[in-house]
């Protein structure tokens, strides 16, 4: 005979309750005669006495349940009802139910009843075992849908969470890096950019999808831009260009951009994963250091003219060589003075009157011709540097051709902090008319583009005809930026 629940003891095949089917006929050999027979087709049975025990069992997700109508009448009938309203969305156990004679002519009590089982087949008595069997078989079929559909669910609530898991891990990745990072559909659809995307930029979250970044790029990298991407995206080629684009406060700064595809495993592209490295500084840099190899060549040019001027000069002029000598060796040693100290101002902190002094000292005469007028401010060897070669610079052109060409023309050479800002000013006066050149040389490209750069200000040459003018505007920490 088969036991009955508890303990859980199943008959027939395997052992899992929620493959079994729960039998509740109390009266005479109903109960036996329907698990020997479910038995000879192999479907597992587990024999109950009372609507409570059975109400136990449906709550460990019994398979189905086989009951007489009578015992549906039990003193726990509301306890059955409570558990079947209490299983979650997806459970709906299947009952077959063996009525009392023929399923026509039934009261309102009865069809209440069975209403209330929410899944009820109802079989008449006396049943037929093939009719019943089909019953039971396709009530587990149900059943085991109703598991299997669970099972998936779960499963993509599983992937769903991993997935929302592995997309906050990956935001958190991305936007805690220095880079501008971005992705694209298999097309090149923009539809990410992390938070230092929006931070560089300085626009509104998503208002770059699509292809609206492009109204960022300088106008004169648009096309260079797009032909390389468009390769990217025709062959899968690896994306990497630098262009300039538009910071948060209207400039443009040059980034360094980057993308690889991600592919699945049959090798078609499902991603494109992009960056975008500030490189503005290095850039600028370089272009710097280019001009500023340039200028150095340019001055150990001009210092070797000066030596030879200096030692010819003085060999013409002396009355013997002894005085030469002399002489020679006074004018060398200044100009070697000089050069020692734009030597260690390239990488100590000088002060801005060291600086002058080391740049004025080779073409002082001792006639007052220059007049320095400012507070004595420290600067950046950077900054030093380039101060010293530029004013280097228009002193020789002022000697050569300016103000101090001519007996009585001077050159006025003044600072000051205004307004948090750095003003310095070179005007020269009582030299010849000044004319604008053709072309701007080497000389005045290094003056108003390294200088201005190296103090992260403005710097502009002005061709007065009554004497060349020279202003220099920077922010206090221009003065000292880049150490």
């Amino acid at each position: 005979m088969t036991p009955e629940w508890p303990p859980a003891a199943v008959t027939g095949a395997g052992s899992d309750p929620t493959g079994a089917v729960a039998i509740l006929a109390p009266r005479g050999r109903d109960a036996v005669v329907a698990a020997q027979l479910l038995h000879k087709e192999g479907i597992g049975t587990i024999i109950v006495s009372g609507l409570d025990r059975l109400a136990a069992l449906i709550e460990q997700r019994v398979g189905a349940v086989l009951i007489t109508e009578e015992a549906l009448a039990g003193p726990d009938e509301e306890r059955l009802l409570r558990v079947l309203q209490d299983q979650p969305a997806w459970s709906d156990v299947p009952f077959v139910v063996l009525a009392n004679g023929t399923v026509s002519n039934r009261s309102d009590r009865a069809i209440r009843r069975m209403d209330s089982l929410r899944n009820a087949v109802l079989l008449s008595r006396p049943l037929h075992a093939e009719e019943l069997v089909r019953s039971v078989r396709s009530a587990l079929t149900a059943r085991g849908r109703q598991h299997d559909a669970r099972k998936r669910m779960e499963e993509l609530r599983l992937r769903e969470k991993q997935l929302f898991e592995s997309e906050a891990q990956f935001h958190a990745i991305a936007d805690s890096v220095d880079q501008m990072i971005w992705s694209t559909t298999p097309t090149g659809f923009h539809d990410y950019f992390n938070r230092r995307w929006y931070e560089f930029t300085g626009v509104p979250y998503g208002s770059t999808d699509g292809e609206a970044w492009a109204e960022l790029f300088h106008p004169d990298d648009q096309d260079n831009i797009w032909r390389r991407w468009r390769h990217s995206l025709g062959t899968g080629d690896h994306y990497e260009i630098e262009y300039r684009l538009k910071h948060r406060s209207g400039d443009y700064r040059w980034v360094l951009g980057r993308a690889q595809p991600v592919r699945n495993v049959d090798g078609r592209i499902i991603r494109w994963y992009g960056s975008c490295t500030d490189i503005h500084r290095m850039k600028t840099a370089e272009e710097q250091r280019q001009l500023m190899l340039a200028e150095m060549n340019h001055r150990v040019k001009n210092s070797l003219a000066m030596v030879h001027a200096i030692v010819s000069q003085t060999l013409r002029q002396a009355e013997n060589l002894e005085d030469a000598r002399a002489a020679i060796q006074s004018r060398i040693g200044m100009l070697s003075q000089a050069h020692d100290r734009l030597v260690q101002s390239s990488w100590t902190e000088a002060h801005i009157l060291d600086v002058i002094d080391a740049a004025l000292a080779p073409h002082r005469n001792g006639e007052a011709r220059f007049i320095v007028k400012g507070p004595n401010l420290p600067v950046g060897s950077k900054q030093a540097l380039a101060l010293t070669m530029a004013l280097h610079e228009l002193a020789t052109n002022a000697v050569k051709y300016g103000a101090l060409s001519v007996a009585g023309g001077h050159v006025h050479l003044k600072w000051e902090m205004a307004d948090a800002q750095f003003h310095l000013s070179w005007i020269e006066t009582g030299g010849p008319p000044v004319a604008p050149p053709a072309r701007k040389g080497f000389g005045s490209r290094m003056i108003e583009q390294a200088l201005a750069g190296y103090f992260d200000g403005s710097a502009e040459l002005d061709y007065d005809v009554g004497g060349l003018r020279f202003n220099l505007i920077a922010p206090v920490t221009g003065l000292t930026t880049g150490e």
